[in-house]
């Protein structure tokens, strides 16, 4: 039994994830690489795949240079790479891809359902007694079994032990170098006015160009930024924007690459609210999405895991559909609570984010304020602790600083004494158990200070003792 195959169908797929990466999205949800007839196509889509799951752009370029390292196309093939870019020739803009890859599965599953009834046939002919033929057709039910909606860089969801070893696994594509990563996640943390939304906004025009932004944060690309902003008015926000687009620092901001929603009644998990989102996101091709705040947008106990689970696997949804890194900028639960526990609400939201970025000890200095914020990543390296300073009276509005590690080592000898706990060292200091670790970690690197004696961990901490080295210690 044989069908004609449908290559048009075939191609039409693979033309429009080129035409557009998001279709990419629509396709996988009816087919893998072993549903297409041809081997060329099943090869091009694998690269897709690999090229996604890199975080890398779907185009000519990177797709020609994929096929050619993984030597997919050679003389025995009868296709050559030139194939690949006249796959969207002549193609419109094709909207309905779930259209044309549902033609494809359904070939493929008549493909596969002539194959197996062929065989059932000749075993029918042959005489096989009826525990063979059982066998057959449980043959058969198994090839109607739905295809695999997730899939790897191999085409398959599974890896082989030795395949996986010996596969090259890229590390996550960065937007802002140790802050967002590309389709990641990330929560900013921060007590009522501690320059958060300022910081989010910075963040999101100053991306919209390549190069080193706010003074410290590298961006190879320019980030194309969705900001929802239900926090304050309007007008609260658009005063914010003029302030920083005036000065020469934000001069080069990219309009083109930033588009906000002002305060509405946005609420998830409502699936109305849902669409509504993912339309706007999947129209401007966002990289980045901002909301700001939680709290104006979930709507429910945000102390309940099982009201915070269906608010963020709705995030993760938008996500998967999109690519679209999501940051959360939420309040603290506690004023001195450590960043991994400062997340108001239930510990869904922390465990979710990739990336936590903490705003802590505001100061306030005339006109000038600033605060230090404190990263931890999952799956890159932090940024290291910086300051931002908010001064409207500069040409440069936001900026960031490093933070002094080694600095007022005079004035602490004085504060701890002779010896002192990592405790005594983070309540002097007036910074989280993280902050405090991490910078004597530095003092212990640049012999500032040493360890005195060890110590079993207690319940208020680690109960080893530390001193200052030199005359005053």
């Amino acid at each position: 039994m044989s069908l004609a195959p449908n290559y048009d169908a075939e191609r039409a797929v693979l033309g429009a994830i080129l035409l557009d990466n998001a279709a990419l999205t629509g396709a996988v949800k009816f087919l893998h690489a072993g549903d297409f007839l041809g081997s060329a196509h099943q090869k091009v889509f694998r690269r897709m795949l690999a090229l996604r799951e890199a975080g890398q752009p779907i185009d000519l370029v990177t797709l020609i240079n994929a096929c050619a390292e993984a030597h997919d196309f050679g003389a025995e093939d009868g296709t050559s790479l030139a194939y690949i870019a006249q796959l969207a020739d002549g193609m419109p803009h094709v909207t309905n891809v779930e259209f044309y890859a549902e033609i494809v599965r359904k070939q493929a599953v008549k493909r596969r359902l002539g194959t197996v009834a062929d065989k059932l046939s000749r075993a029918v002919e042959a005489g096989d007694d009826i525990s063979l033929l059982q066998k057959q057709m449980r043959e058969l039910t198994a090839e109607q079994i739905e295809p695999l909606k997730v899939v790897g860089g191999n085409g398959h969801l599974s890896y082989s032990l030795t395949e996986f070893l010996q596969t090259e696994f890229p590390e996550p594509d960065q937007l802002i170098q140790g802050l967002i990563g590309r389709g990641g996640t990330a929560i900013f943390l921060a007590m009522p006015h501690h320059l958060k939304s300022w910081f989010t906004l910075a963040l999101g025009l100053s991306a919209t160009t390549a190069g080193t932004i706010l003074g410290r944060l590298e961006v190879k690309t320019p980030v194309r930024t969705l900001l929802v902003h239900v926090e304050d008015p309007a007008g609260q926000v658009q005063w914010r924007m003029r302030q920083l687009l005036r000065t020469g620092a934000f001069s080069g901001v990219d309009a083109a690459n930033f588009r906000v929603i002002p305060r509405c009644n946005l609420q998830l998990p409502d699936d109305t609210w849902y669409q509504a989102l993912l339309r706007e996101v999947e129209t401007f091709r966002a990289d980045h999405l901002i909301l700001d705040v939680v709290r104006r947008i979930f709507r429910g106990d945000i102390n309940s895991q099982k009201d915070t689970t269906p608010f963020l696997e709705q995030l993760d949804r938008l996500r998967e559909a999109t690519n679209v890194a999501t940051t959360l900028v939420h309040h603290e639960n506690r004023k001195e609570a450590d960043l991994m526990y400062a997340s108001a609400g239930s510990y869904t939201l922390p465990s979710w984010a990739w990336t936590l970025a903490q705003f802590k000890r505001k100061v306030q200095d005339g006109p000038v304020s600033h605060v230090e914020i404190e990263v931890d990543c999952k799956m890159m390296q932090s940024a290291e602790p910086m300051r931002m300073v908010l001064d409207l009276t500069s040409e440069t509005p936001v900026r960031l600083e490093a933070v002094e590690d080694l600095a007022g080592v005079d004035e602490l000898r004085q504060q701890l004494g002779v010896d002192w706990t990592v405790r005594d060292f983070m309540e002097v200091l007036d910074v989280t158990r993280t902050a405090a670790t991490r910078r004597l970690k530095k003092f212990l690197a640049s012999g500032v200070a040493e360890k005195i004696t060890g110590g079993k961990r207690g319940r208020t901490g680690g109960l080893a003792r530390y001193g200052f080295v030199g005359e005053n210690g």
